[in-house]
């Protein structure tokens, strides 16, 4: 996984993805930025060792990673249990924040991004806006997408940082390498490798 910021427009979007989308919503962060944004995040830490045992993985990485602390460090677990205690931070301490996730991610589905939606919005989070990429797997938003030229997910986060507003989830991609319609939308890059080996990647890829 990987994370990042950006500033454009005077809004700043600090995004994380895969296990980075789990540890990018630091406290200090969070009260500096507009949006924070988690791309296939294995959001409930304690599920995602399961899940990885099933498909191989040794699920200690996690373990290894949250210094033995799990639980402790599972933003799920994290918010669940703030709103139990009544200790949900204010409002308008939160930054708006966008989940992005692929229904087809076999590493940390998208149960992880589901639940830490509902938690948030029980939590009272200001905004927060869940987005499911029907037949997307863990990689696909950040590697074969690119690859393709077909990339939905850059096309979101390019709006949200140029125009402070998300893409409405039912809009049409359009076709890569040409430009949108709508303003704030970028232009998609065309193909970086022949589509035949992205579909070759997307069948090799244990992800």
């Amino acid at each position: 996984g990987g994370e990042g910021s950006w500033e454009g427009r005077g809004r700043r979007v600090s995004m994380g993805s895969s296990a980075a989308a789990a540890v990018a919503a630091d406290d200090e962060v969070l009260r500096r930025i507009e949006w924070w944004v988690g791309v296939s995040g294995p959001y409930d830490l304690q599920a995602c060792m399961a899940e990885l045992d099933a498909n191989g993985i040794d699920p200690r990485i996690i373990s290894a990673m949250a210094e033995g602390d799990v639980a402790g460090c599972s933003p799920l677990e994290l918010v669940r249990a703030a709103t139990a205690a009544g200790q949900s931070p204010p409002a308008d301490r939160w930054p708006r924040m966008a989940l992005y996730h692929g229904r087809a991610d076999r590493t940390a589905p998208c149960h992880h991004s589901r639940a830490l939606d509902e938690a948030l919005r029980e939590a009272g989070a200001r905004e927060v806006r869940l987005t499911l990429y029907p037949g997307k797997s863990h990689t696909d938003p950040i590697l074969e997408d690119p690859f393709s030229g077909a990339d939905p997910l850059l096309r979101s986060l390019l709006a949200l940082v140029r125009a402070g507003s998300l893409l409405p989830d039912t809009a049409t991609p359009p076709t890569p390498g040409t430009r949108a319609s709508a303003v704030g939308e970028p232009r998609l890059l065309p193909p970086m490798v022949p589509r035949p080996l992205v579909r070759l990647a997307r069948w090799a890829n244990p992800f």
